[in-house]
């Protein structure tokens, strides 16, 4: 029986290549998708969400203030592809591939925008994902995913970026 479930959560991202470090980008994620089982015990999942990705760095000043120096914000719709298995009744495993088409992006320095032109992003990404279930009632349910861009996600081939994302995940089953 395919069931429907929405899709909320937090996304803690950071982009290798930026000279960043840490996951301090938070991201909100929203969505959908759908399960069809093969088994009692493994289902194919599919689901198309919003997520925002990007990278902060922040400097705290001598009098407490704390300065943004660098943000990137990147705005994608992704449709994880999922070989989900159940190896519990209160947990499975999930992997599959999450093609990503980034919708919006936005760099900003110090106190200003960074002109797109120079820093230009491709359209698409891939990324390989990894997520752990937990299932908290019949109807809820959370994940802790992983994921990591297969390809740089500049235009520039003088400096590859890579998204790379830690998420925590919450589902609601409609049906």
């Amino acid at each position: 029986m395919q069931q429907h479930k929405d899709i909320l959560g937090v996304c803690g991202s950071q982009v290798d290549g930026d000279q960043q470090s840490k996951y301090k980008k938070p991201g909100l994620i929203v969505g959908a998708f759908v399960s069809m089982p093969f088994s009692e015990r493994s289902a194919l999942k599919i689901e198309t969400y919003y997520v925002g990705k990007g990278a902060v760095l922040n400097e705290e000043q001598a009098d407490g203030y704390v300065l943004t120096v660098f943000k990137t914000s990147f705005h994608y719709i992704e449709m994880p592809f999922l070989y989900n298995l159940k190896l519990h009744p209160k947990f499975d495993i999930a992997l599959g591939i999450a093609p990503s088409y980034l919708i919006a992006h936005k760099l900003t320095g110090e106190y200003f925008s960074i002109d797109k032109n120079l820093y230009s992003m491709k359209n698409f990404d891939f990324q390989p994902m990894g997520q752990i279930d937990f299932y908290l009632t019949d109807k809820i349910s959370s994940s802790l995913r992983y994921s990591y861009s297969m390809f740089d996600i500049r235009k520039d081939p003088m400096v590859a970026w890579y998204n790379n994302n830690l998420s925590i995940v919450f589902r609601y089953k409609i049906k």
